[in-house]
């Protein structure tokens, strides 16, 4: 339509310009002539004015039109977003339910305190709810320490973590209802076969790689013995040397993940290490090397945290947790935390 208005609006400009412009030589003196031309460059002129007067109505009525819809949209944005915003808020008020029911899974301070003394746990999820867990239990005097970094981080890791902690519960009760003597690597044994066991006969095994990397400890406090076995995770141990110089030395038994698929057998292996009074142990996730950080956006790495934690091994314990963290939060810097950070000492 305004394009017709604006098509008419110039063919008149055109006309009265042309009107009012030329004179008509050839009919100086027809005067019927010379007045029809005088009422027709008026007419033309204002025949312009009415198009330029309904062009703008028609504009506006346009521009309300348009407005309209733009409100309307605006309006329907605003519904969907609140809905959104519901549905957003009932998803966090699900997961921090379920971060609650992890925690309560995880050994309570006490329990730690109780069965491994001195110690410190740095723990620093990278969501609400992990895919790294510790667990601890009791058995034939012994204690039984395990830390876990299951596949994935946030809902996903925690979902498998869950089933970590129900099959080592389930290990250690079987065992002690059976009077069965254990060690790491039969724990490790057992609970492959239980993650296999797990995925149902439904699900296809080639779209199925969920598991975890998980290293256990039994320490003898009596015999002063720590027997180890690891799944893809190392055990860090710092000992002083005769020159009294923290020495870090890494234990690491099997290459071999903890995986949910029948045709992943192994059988793992457990090694024992001799325990000296002040003797440091650290079981740990590799959340804390993997930090991208530093001036140029790199990997802590393990490396380094093998040196740094040669070096700070003599502290405190309280002390080298809050020496870990400054770290990794000096590194990391602005950046975000890529994953769920777990490192458990334990002093003999």
């Amino acid at each position: 339509m305004l394009i017709f208005e604006m098509f008419f609006f110039t063919l008149f400009i055109l006309l009265t310009v042309f009107l009012f412009s030329y004179q008509f030589p050839e009919h100086l003196d027809n005067e019927a002539f010379n007045f029809h031309a005088k009422y027709a460059k008026y007419i033309s002129l204002l025949c312009t004015f009415l198009i330029v007067f309904e062009t703008q109505y028609l504009w506006a009525k346009f521009t309300q039109l348009q407005l309209k819809k733009i409100m309307q949209q605006k309006e329907e944005i605003e519904k969907q977003n609140k809905k959104i915003e519901l549905q957003n808020r009932d998803l966090r008020d699900s997961i921090k339910y379920a971060g609650k029911i992890q925690s309560a899974l995880l050994p309570s301070e006490a329990k730690l305190d109780r069965l491994l003394n001195h110690h410190f746990l740095y723990f620093k999820p990278r969501d609400i709810v992990s895919g790294d867990f510790y667990w601890v239990d009791e058995y034939d005097g012994k204690t039984i320490v395990a830390v876990a970094d299951c596949t994935g981080h946030g809902v996903p890791g925690a979902f498998v973590s869950v089933l970590g902690i129900s099959f080592l519960n389930d290990i250690v009760q079987r065992a002690s209802i059976n009077k069965i003597k254990i060690n790491p690597a039969m724990i490790l044994d057992e609970l492959r076969e239980k993650m296999a066991g797990a995925l149902t006969k439904s699900e296809s095994e080639e779209r199925t790689y969920d598991g975890m990397d998980i290293s256990v400890c039994i320490i003898d406090k009596i015999q002063k013995v720590v027997e180890y076995s690891g799944a893809m995770h190392p055990l860090y141990f710092v000992r002083k040397t005769a020159d009294n110089i923290n020495k870090l030395e890494q234990f690491r038994t099997d290459i071999q993940s903890i995986s949910m698929l029948q045709s992943a057998k192994h059988n793992y292996n457990s090694v024992n290490i001799d325990l000296n009074n002040g003797d440091m142990i650290y079981l740990l996730s590799d959340g804390y090397a993997d930090q991208f950080g530093g001036k140029t956006g790199k990997k802590f790495l393990s490396k380094n945290l093998k040196l740094f934690l040669e070096k700070i091994a003599h502290e405190t314990l309280e002390k080298q947790q809050i020496l870990l963290q400054e770290k990794i939060n000096k590194w990391k810097g602005d950046r975000r935390q890529i994953d769920d950070i777990l490192i458990l000492g334990i002093r003999v």
